[in-house]
């Protein structure tokens, strides 16, 4: 029952539970509900169970949503639970799985068998003890002449036999005439044997009338059974329905909204931190391995989503209240623990929050050439996902990987090939197909050439930042829009020795966009410049501000970023 309390408030009050379940567990149980919000609105438990009766209080807070709360109790503690049974009896010797109808059926053959049985017993009772009554009312009318008769006898057997002989009387009844105490002789003893014989008759009558007539033996099973609903019957506290009312529990309204951070670094670690232990430390404390680095940090609410793409075309989906909380300075859950499917070499190429999965599409682009379009709503929360990855793009071979998950802007798309080439298309040239299949190509690649890098080219210039550390800036008008599947042109000058081969490109913006910024606008930690950091093989670390070079020609290979750097040539380079 619901009970309506001061100030708004109701409570939940409970009289009856399950059959089977211990009350002190259950209160437990939706007590601990409670204390680790599960579900929001419960303010308190109580068991106010008396000697009147039971009584478990489920006190709620102001605005509660009593039918959520109730559902959720019904459904995940013992306050509504299910008995399963198999229905396996022997019938007619062999064990079959049968239904309420054939079990029906069975008991009333069942009981037809015991009252029949009963009924010929009953009879063949009532017929010996008649045919005895019958022979005392006879000896009564010669009574005088069988005590001679007896007392002429020399003993029993003789009496018995002398009674055979001289009245006809047969064994049984010459035996219940000689064993026939002396007072039963008189009068009244007469009479009581005529009734007896009356109500013998008549038993034998509606006995037989139970044996012959099946109609007469049903009526008397159902008086019977009547006998019995008015003698132990109590009234039904379950309910019958036709049709079980599966309870269903919208699960983002189970989730108490709360501001949190969410961070993933390319090595495959997340977590979720709280604004304290974020806003205590800064971004560059943030907890990960020396050789790993943060691709993605961001502010969230626990009812959005999370989906995480690798470079082996798979997706991870977590929604962010199922995250790990844990402090901004220690490393985190690394997908591995959870995720069955995650290999030793894959990577998060990108991450990003989701509030809905019925719009946006993603193109990918892989090492060896293809590009696809994919519809977010192929990722949407699929069953197995606390466990398992699904595709987002199908790989060539063991050799490919992906190396570009954007979202996409209807724009065009730049590729930069490791040789030096670069291919401009409108990125509505790539069809929009499944998650599973692999796309379609690209560019026209060289032999023993791979793509380098893809982006959308929504900007006035690219960098270009080779191997052996030169860097250039140049205009996207440079690279004119073509075809797909094109072979593109040279953006570096091709050297017999020590030719220049591309490490990483990417486009150039005057102040970073919010969408190629690695952390979210209202992060104060939030870079304003495009700083570009580049690691040696040596260790030394290089930084570049790409908004102040100046714009190259297509065919140079740009400048070293120092005068040493060449021959060191390059470990990594990452934007800041």
């Amino acid at each position: 029952e619901i009970e309506k309390l001061k100030g708004g408030k109701e409570q939940i009050v409970v009289t009856e539970i399950p059959y089977e379940i211990n009350k002190a567990v259950l209160v437990k149980k939706i007590d601990d509900v409670r204390v680790n919000s599960k579900v929001a609105g419960i303010a308190e438990v109580r068991d106010e169970s008396d000697r009147d009766g039971l009584r478990i209080a489920i006190e709620l807070k102001k605005d509660a949503n009593t039918e959520l709360i109730l559902n959720y109790l019904f459904k995940y503690t013992d306050l509504q639970i299910n008995y399963n049974f198999n229905m396996v009896a022997i019938d007619h010797f062999t064990p079959r799985l049968v239904g309420i109808v054939p079990i029906l059926t069975s008991y009333i053959a069942h009981r037809k068998e015991i009252i029949l049985a009963r009924s010929r017993f009953d009879k063949t009772k009532a017929e010996k003890r008649l045919h005895i009554v019958e022979g005392l009312i006879r000896v009564i009318s010669i009574l005088d002449e069988v005590i001679a008769l007896i007392r002429a006898s020399e003993n029993k057997s003789d009496a018995k036999e002398n009674l055979k002989v001289s009245y006809d009387f047969t064994e049984e009844q010459a035996e219940a005439i000689v064993t026939l105490q002396l007072y039963r002789l008189t009068n009244t003893d007469v009479v009581v044997l005529e009734e007896e014989e009356a109500e013998l008759r008549d038993k034998i009558a509606m006995l037989s009338a139970i044996i012959g007539d099946e109609r007469t033996m049903y009526n008397l099973m159902k008086r019977e059974l009547r006998d019995v609903k008015k003698k132990f019957g109590n009234p039904r506290l379950s309910e019958l329905q036709d049709t079980a009312n599966a309870i269903e529990i919208d699960t983002a309204s189970l989730i108490v909204e709360e501001e949190t951070y969410v961070s993933v670094t390319r090595g495959g670690y997340i977590k979720r931190t709280s604004p304290r232990s974020f806003n205590s430390s800064t971004v560059d404390e943030v907890g990960k391995r020396e050789d790993d680095r943060l691709i993605f940090v961001s502010s969230a609410k626990t009812t959005q989503h999370l989906l995480i793409f690798t470079n082996l075309g798979n997706v991870i989906y977590r929604p962010v209240h199922e995250l790990a909380d844990i402090r901004w300075k220690e490393i985190g859950e690394h997908l591995s623990q959870t995720i069955t499917n995650f290999e030793t070499n894959e990577e998060v190429l990108y991450a990003e929050l989701v509030d809905n999965f019925d719009e946006g599409t993603y193109f990918a682009v892989t090492k060896l050439g293809q590009i696809k379009r994919v519809e977010r709503k192929e990722f949407s929360p699929w069953r197995t996902y606390k466990s398992k990855s699904v595709k987002f793009a199908k790989l060539k071979n063991e050799d490919d990987q992906i190396i570009t998950l954007s979202p996409i802007k209807l724009d065009d798309v730049m590729l930069v090939t490791q040789n030096g080439y670069a291919l401009r298309f409108n990125i509505e040239e790539v069809p929009v197909v499944g998650a599973k299949a692999a796309g379609v190509k690209a560019i026209n690649l060289k032999k023993d050439d791979v793509l380098a890098t893809a982006f959308i080219a929504n900007t006035d210039s690219l960098y270009i930042l080779t191997q052996r550390g030169a860097l250039k800036r140049m205009a996207v008008a440079d690279i004119p829009v073509t075809s797909r599947a094109n072979r593109g042109l040279q953006v570096l000058r091709d050297l017999k020795s020590k030719p220049h081969r591309v490490f990483q490109a990417g486009p150039v913006f005057e102040e970073q966009p919010a969408e190629l910024d690695l952390f979210s606008s209202d992060n104060p930690a939030a870079e304003e410049e495009q700083i570009l950091s580049i690691v040696s093989n040596k260790g030394t670390t290089y930084e570049v501000n790409l908004a102040d070079l100046g714009l190259s020609e297509r065919t140079s290979n740009g400048s070293f970023i120092s005068d040493t750097i060449s021959d060191e040539e390059v470990f990594s380079a990452n934007l800041k």
